[in-house]
């Protein structure tokens, strides 16, 4: 099975619910709304209404609280939340304990629908300064929201408890507690200090890959000028755009534009889903969008087009080099245990490593890479394609990852990195496993347990950057 999908190592088997709402409260005088949007897919809203202002936050994945203007005449309510090519354009009646109406975007359209409550969980998510440093709150589908250090990449899941949260002890663990917080739209307080909220700039966004409508979430960090900015491409499956958010974040952190969009044919992206095998159909099906996806993102005002790249992960591995030896607007590229690796042979390595399932390795690491050596290659391969590239590029590796082969990998790039004009560096954590977080094992089961990336990983990513002028 080639299912090389971070859900596979997160927390999809969690029945925690994101920042679930207090729903079936009573309207305030300010108006708290929280309900569902349908526009090309589904996605979730909560908004406040105070006089000629609203506050609205979107999805998972989607854009964060953002507070703009609204027309109120009676019980009919109007709104538009920025995006690209067109807003997104809310209009509405609330009637009695309800607030309905139509949304769309461009030529794509649908409803929306909301009963008075507060939708917590998606009005925390953000970013906070705290000190000296930036902390943010992302979330994605598979657990509970999370507090990110993006400095150091210490993680705490976040529980709603009352009026605030409890923060736990690592990426799905509420026991023991190791603080509480209280977010609002302009601040928040973590673990009893003050920390102020980051003002992004946050568009929901539609581009075409070919025939189909792709749609996804540009974010702007703080600042003017033209930043430097990356397509995010997703691993394996049926993935929307709240993928590692952390990772996201931690560009955005250090001056950098992220792009993320849901796979086509999942969420709000139209066309057909490719499935999760990496197939030469389907990985050149994903390739196009990532290339799509970068032409738009470097033809957005706000981006420095002579420092756009990708950042991927997992399966990314196969997509981006493709996308990069075909797309002259890709300038650099960042990946996340991105095999360089065939496909079969990435089967039989995961095969035998047990996939975070059971305890790795069942063999000595040895023995599996013999085992792998002796089925040979065969299906998608990467390296044609970063054989082309003349563009600086980061594989970063969890030598504890149970789904792509990290030594194989390192060892299939090092000849590459060593040719005149090539500009490859090669980075692996020990301890880390394929979403990158810090274990003993490499099991799943204990990356809930764990409350932090590979220690180092964000800063020497963040040297990355910075040597190569991306920050």
């Amino acid at each position: 099975m080639r299912r090389l999908t971070v859900a596979a190592v997160s927390l999809a088997f969690l029945s925690v619910v994101v920042g679930g709402a207090a729903r079936g409260q009573a309207a305030s005088a300010i108006d708290s709304w929280v309900g569902k949007v349908t526009l090309g897919g589904p996605g979730e809203i909560t908004l406040t209404l105070s006089g000629n202002r609203v506050l609205v936050a979107l999805g998972v994945g989607h854009a964060d609280i953002q507070a703009i203007p609204l027309s109120r005449t009676g019980g009919h309510v109007r709104f538009l939340l920025p995006g690209r090519p067109a807003p997104v354009a809310f209009d509405g009646t609330i009637a009695g304990n309800r607030l309905s109406g139509t949304v769309r975007q461009g030529s794509v359209h649908g409803t929306f629908s909301a009963r008075p409550g507060t939708g917590a969980g998606l009005t925390a998510r953000g970013f906070y300064r705290v000190g000296t440093g930036i902390s943010a709150v992302v979330a994605d589908p598979y657990g509970p929201a999370r507090l990110v250090d993006l400095d150091s990449g210490r993680v705490r899941a976040i529980y709603s408890a009352g009026a605030g949260f409890s923060i736990g002890s690592g990426f799905a663990t509420l026991s023991p507690a190791t603080g509480t917080a209280r977010f609002g739209p302009g601040a928040a307080t973590i673990d009893g200090k003050r920390a102020a909220r980051v003002q992004l700039r946050q568009l929901e966004v539609r581009f075409r890959s070919g025939a189909t409508i792709l749609s996804g979430t540009l974010t702007l960090p703080p600042g003017g000028g033209k930043h430097p900015a990356a397509v995010f491409v997703a691993g394996s499956g049926p993935t929307q755009r709240a993928y590692l958010p952390e990772l996201q974040a931690h560009l955005v952190r250090h001056g950098i534009a992220v792009l993320v969009y849901d796979k086509r044919g999942i969420g709000q992206s139209g066309g057909s889903y490719t499935g999760e095998s990496p197939t030469a159909s389907s990985i050149d099906t994903l390739a196009r969008d990532a290339e799509a996806a970068t032409r738009f993102l470097a033809a957005q005002p706000e981006v420095d087009r002579s420092r756009v790249g990708l950042e991927g992960h997992s399966q990314a591995g196969w997509i981006a080099p493709l996308a990069a030896a075909r797309e002259p607007a890709i300038r650099f590229m960042l990946l996340y245990s991105g095999p360089a690796v065939t496909a079969d042979e990435n089967d039989t390595y995961q095969s035998l490593a047990g996939r975070g399932e059971k305890p790795s390795p069942r063999l000595p690491t040895a023995e599996i890479e013999t085992r792998v050596a002796a089925r040979g290659p065969g299906g998608v391969d990467p390296i044609p394609s970063i054989r082309k590239l003349k563009i600086p590029a980061l594989w970063v590796y969890g030598g504890l990852d149970t789904f792509v082969p990290p030594g194989l990998s390192a060892r299939r790039l090092a000849p590459l990195a060593k040719e005149p004009g090539r500009d490859f560096t090669v980075v692996e954590f020990p301890n880390a496993n394929h979403a990158m977080v810090e274990t003993t094992t490499g099991l799943t089961s204990e990356m809930l347990r764990s409350d932090t990336y590979a220690p180092g990983m964000f800063a020497r990513v963040a040297e990355w950057l910075r040597e190569h002028g991306l920050r």
